[in-house]
């Protein structure tokens, strides 16, 4: 009888060799052993800290981040952060805390008119929540933050890799993971309490403070407007945008001919508005072009690190797109750990390159383009293919970026047990702190914790979006997306 599957020996092992779970600080020029957190750049970074420079302030616009993360303790501002998912003019964590009022204190304007309105109703909101926070007693009537650890895988992974910090061994206690019974049935109980055991993760810059921005995945130019202009108020240095804004006149943008105005019509967007017509208010439209305008201006003060995207092919994320030689805007790719420009990882073009690629995962690719298959995945099998794929097609890496994920489980590598019951001063599954994450989204968040520690150790100076760019990009050499050149690296800058 005829096999109806292949013998094993064709099939992918499954067997991926160990790598460490820091791989990408070892490929950014970062860490100078495999056993330890020794590195000169964050020696400089903590040496001006300790001579009393401010940290590097990071905008992170992006969903929530959990909060009872111990490798983020101490990175996020929590006195800073807002949530736009529950209010259109901003809910704070921290309502009464004074920092916030000294900054609103010290804004300048920016944008046109109608970014300068929503700036100046949300600085009146922003004070009168300050004013009501610090005389009430009762707090029912106020408005919470509504961000959940549900919604926070994204944002919590990108907070880790710029900025986690390592948590000593004698700072940490690992509590008993028990389960909830059956009905019935005996309480369970896994493992007794343990010390000793330390959560040794660090992001790329260990001394900024990230401040997060949540919005939700409305497309809302209010709310992107809002958000935009938050990160202008707190006087953030530079700001993270590993998201697209869905501006229908914009978005996305391709190497097909502009319209008059300036704006992109691809022949998709075309025939789908001529199936599906969609009408948009005069407020809409006035709210899209000032968030046009506001970006690239708000750049000359701050860089803007954004993602390039997961298609794989020439479209650019807005407002990543709006990338040129004058503003501060930072378009990142992504690279493997081979040094491939990752499978998914979108190209630029002559008028728009790709700014940098730094480190991130990979993805299989079998296309007119490229041909990069996982030969070790258990389910591969080689007579499937011609074997001109697997002489010919690129080196398949299956190495992701670790970070920090939402505890339980709501994260992306969630929690295997029903229940977690944390005790007092006492950690739950921690298994479940850390996920695998990759994308051109990880590579921003690399690429932003690499310009934060370069500003936190005085190579980059604050304040010149322009300047920063230049610096890490690191060379003036034409961008090579075949060879995901430039790629990041603390040498260059």
């Amino acid at each position: 009888m005829a096999r109806i599957t292949p013998p094993a020996s064709t099939r992918g092992s499954g067997r991926y060799d160990g790598y460490h779970a820091l791989w990408h600080l070892f490929t950014l020029g970062l860490m100078d052993a495999p056993d330890g957190f020794d590195s000169s750049a964050w020696d400089a970074a903590e040496d001006r800290i300790d001579q009393g420079d401010e940290p590097i302030r990071v905008a992170l616009i992006d969903v929530s981040v959990a909060p009872s993360h111990p490798n983020l303790e101490g990175a996020i501002a929590w006195d800073l952060a807002v949530d736009f998912f529950s209010n259109r003019l901003g809910t704070f964590p921290d309502p009464a805390g004074s920092r916030l009022q000294t900054l609103l204190a010290a804004a300048t304007p920016v944008g046109n008119a109608t970014a300068q309105a929503l700036m100046d109703e949300m600085t009146a909101h922003m004070a009168a929540e300050y004013t009501a926070a610090q005389s009430a007693t009762d707090t029912s009537q106020r408005i919470f933050p509504a961000t959940s650890a549900a919604f926070s895988g994204h944002g919590t992974a990108m907070a880790g890799l710029i900025g986690a910090r390592p948590v000593a061994a004698e700072d940490v206690n690992l509590v008993g993971t028990h389960l909830r019974p059956l009905p019935n049935g005996p309480d369970l109980q896994v493992d007794s309490p343990l010390a000793g055991h330390g959560l040794p993760y660090i992001g790329v810059d260990p001394t900024c403070e990230i401040v997060p921005i949540s919005t939700s995945f409305d497309p809302d130019p209010e709310q992107f407007l809002a958000a935009m202009l938050y990160a202008h108020l707190i006087d953030a240095d530079l700001i993270v945008l590993a998201r697209d804004f869905p501006d229908p006149w914009r978005s996305p943008v391709t190497d097909l001919p502009a319209t008059s105005d300036g704006t992109s019509a691809p022949r998709e967007r075309h025939l789908l508005r001529k199936t599906y017509p969609v009408s948009y208010s005069k407020q809409e439209a006035a709210l899209w072009a000032a968030l046009h305008d506001l970006v690239p201006q708000m750049s000359l003060r701050r860089p803007i690190l954004c993602a390039s995207g997961n298609g794989g092919d020439g479209t650019r994320l807005y407002p990543g797109s709006l990338a040129a030689d004058d503003n501060g805007i930072i378009l990142v790719g992504a690279h493997t750990s081979e040094g491939l420009r990752a499978g998914y990882s979108n190209t630029g073009s002559a008028s728009v390159p790709i700014t940098l690629y730094a480190p991130s995962g990979d993805s299989e690719r079998l296309d007119q383009q490229s041909v990069r298959l996982d030969q070790m995945a258990p389910d591969f099998y080689a007579n499937t293919h011609s074997p001109s794929y697997l002489e010919d097609g690129e080196t398949y890496s299956p190495l992701d970026v670790i970070s920090t994920d939402v505890p339980g489980a709501a994260g992306y590598n969630g929690s295997p047990f029903p229940e977690i019951l944390p005790s007092e001063d006492t950690l739950p599954d921690y298994r479940s702190y850390y996920c695998r994450f990759s994308g051109t989204s990880a590579a921003t968040a690399i690429a932003a914790g690499m310009l934060a520690l370069a500003m936190s150790a005085g190579k980059i100076a604050r304040g010149d979006g322009v300047a920063a760019k230049q610096k890490l990009r690191g060379t003036m050499a034409p961008t090579n997306d075949d060879a995901a050149e430039p790629k990041l690296n603390w040498a260059n800058i």
